[in-house]
C-alpha cells in the first residue's frame, strides 16, 4: 500500500509538471515558427517592393518591371534573400508576363507556371488583396500581392524554417527528457521523505496491533484454561473454586487496565481530545503523594525510598495525569532497583519550570536499548516482564502526557551508578492538542 501511495504522491507532482512543460514547449515551438515564417515572409515582400539582390535574380528586365509597391521594406533578414527561388510578374489576365528564377534554384519553366497557377488559384479562392501560403507537396512558401495591373509573387524554399524547427524538436526533446528524469529524481526523493511519517505509523500501528494481540492472548488463555478447570470441577463448591476464581479476576484485572492504556494512546494518536483539567496545582503536594504512595512496597521489598522535595512548587497542568506520570517513573525504579537497593525521589523548581527525577540503583540500560524506552510494548528485560507485571506501555502513555503539557520526559543517564529518568513542566502553557 506504502509502494502505491509513493507512486500515486509522484504521478501526481510529476504529471501537472509534465503538461505545463508540454505546453511551455509547444508554446515556444509556435513562436519560433511564427518568427521564422515572418523572417521568410519579410524577405519575399522585400524582393516584391524592388529590394533584390541582382546576384540571386540578374535578369535586367525583372528588375527594371518589377512593381514597387508602398516603399521598400528595410525589416527583413538579407541572409534569407538568397532562400527566395522563384519571382513572377503576372497580368490582369493570369498570364505569366515575367519570371525569373533564383541562380541557386533548379526551376524549370514547367515548374515556374505550375506553382504560379498553384499560387493563383489561392489568391481566387482568398480574394484577398494580400496572401501568404504554402504549395502543397512542394517545401516552398509564397507571397502573392495584388496589383493595379495583376498580381506580383515570389516563392521562397522552407528549408530553413523547418531545420529550425527541428532542431528546437530535438532540443526540446532532451531538454525535456532531463528536466522530467531529474524532476522523477526529486519527486522521488520528496515521496519517500513525505511517506516516511506515513510508514513509520503504518510499522508502529502494526506493531502496535501485533503486541496488543500478543499481550491479550496471555490473560485470554488463562482465563479460559482457569473455566476449564473450574468447569472440569462441577461439584466443587466456590470456596474450593476460589483460587482459579481469583486467577480469573487478576487476569481480567490486567486485560482492563491494559486495554485502557490502549485506548488511551490510540485516542491520543487519533488526536482525540483526553479532557485534560489545566489549572494550578501544587508540585510539591503531588510529588509527596507518589512517594508516599510507594513507601509501603519499597518497606515491603527492603528497598531505601528517599526524596528531596521542597515545599510550595506550583505549576500550570492536569494534576490527575501528572500524578500518573510521577506513578510511572517511581513504579519503573522499584521493578527494575537493585536487590536492597535505594530509590531517591526529587524535585526542584526556577522561574521556568518545575522538575520532577526519580533515580534508582541497579545494571544500567544497555545503550544500544536506551532509544526504544518510549516505544510501545518495549521492555529492556522481555524474559521477567511478566514477573514485574508491566506490559511496556507505561513511559508511553507519560510520554504522550508531557507532550500534551508541553513538558519533557527522558533518560538522565543510565550507567555503573544506577539509572535517572526526570520529567520537566513549564510554569505556564497551553494544552498542545
Amino acid at each position: 500500500m506504502l509502494k502505491k501511495l509513493r507512486k500515486q504522491f509522484i504521478l501526481s507532482s510529476l504529471i501537472p509538471i509534465f503538461l505545463v512543460i508540454v505546453f511551455a514547449f509547444f508554446a515556444l515551438t509556435l513562436i519560433t515558427y511564427s518568427y521564422e515564417r515572418s523572417q521568410t515572409v519579410s524577405a519575399l515582400r522585400a524582393v516584391l517592393e524592388g529590394n533584390i539582390n541582382v546576384a540571386f535574380f540578374p535578369s535586367e528586365e525583372l528588375v527594371k518591371n518589377l512593381p514597387s509597391g508602398a516603399g521598400p521594406s528595410k525589416e527583413y533578414n538579407e541572409e534569407r534573400l538568397s532562400s527566395v527561388e522563384l519571382i513572377a510578374l503576372v497580368d490582369s489576365d493570369r498570364n505569366v508576363a515575367i519570371w525569373e528564377s533564383s541562380v541557386y534554384s533548379d526551376i524549370d519553366e514547367s515548374d515556374a507556371k505550375e506553382l504560379i497557377s498553384e499560387a493563383l488559384d489561392g489568391i481566387d479562392k482568398t480574394k484577398g488583396k494580400e496572401l501568404v501560403g504554402l504549395i502543397a507537396g512542394e517545401n516552398l512558401r509564397y507571397l502573392a500581392i495584388s496589383t493595379d495591373n495583376g498580381y506580383k509573387i515570389a516563392f521562397s524554399d522552407r528549408s530553413s524554417e523547418i531545420d529550425t524547427i527541428l532542431f528546437m524538436l530535438r532540443v526540446f526533446a532532451i531538454v525535456g527528457v532531463a528536466i522530467m528524469g531529474l524532476l522523477f529524481l526529486i519527486a522521488d526523493y520528496m515521496a519517500r521523505k513525505a511517506i516516511e511519517p506515513v510508514e513509520k505509523s503504518w510499522n508502529e500501528q502494526n506493531r502496535f496491533v501485533a503486541d496488543a494481540s500478543h499481550e491479550l492472548k496471555t490473560p485470554l488463555t488463562v482465563i479460559l484454561a482457569n473455566m476449564d478447570i473450574m468447569q472440569a470441577n462441577k461439584d466443587s463448591t466456590v470456596w474450593e473454586q476460589n483460587k482459579w476464581i481469583e486467577n480469573t479476576k487478576s487476569e481480567a484485572t490486567r486485560m482492563t487496565d491494559l486495554v485502557n492504556d490502549m485506548l488511551f494512546l490510540a485516542r491520543s494518536d487519533a488526536h482525540v481530545d483526553q479532557s485534560y483539567n489545566f489549572q494550578e496545582i501544587n508540585f510539591s503536594h503531588v510529588a509527596e503523594d507518589c512517594v508516599l504512595s510507594f513507601e509501603s512496597v519499597a518497606f515491603e521489598k527492603g528497598i531505601d525510598l528517599s526524596s528531596n522535595i521542597p515545599l510550595d512548587l506550583f505549576a500550570t497542568a492536569d494534576e490527575a495525569r501528572i500524578k500518573q506520570v510521577m506513578m510511572v517513573l517511581i513504579d519503573n525504579a522499584i521493578k527494575y532497583v537493585s536487590d536492597k537497593g535505594s530509590i531517591f525521589v526529587t524535585a526542584e523548581g526556577n522561574q521556568r519550570q518545575v522538575k520532577f527525577s526519580v533515580s534508582n540503583t541497579g545494571d544500567p540500560i544497555p545503550k544500544e536499548k536506551q532509544a526504544h524506552l518510549f516505544e510501545r510494548f518495549y521492555r529492556v528485560d522481555d524474559s521477567r516482564a511478566r514477573e514485574k507485571g508491566g506490559y511496556g506501555l507505561g513511559l508511553a502513555i507519560a510520554q504522550n502526557i508531557m507532550e500534551a503539557h508541553g513538558g519533557t520526559i527522558g533518560l538522565e543517564y543510565s550507567n555503573e551508578k544506577g539509572t535517572c529518568f526526570a520529567i520537566t513542566l513549564p510554569l505556564k502553557q497551553a494544552k498542545k492538542r
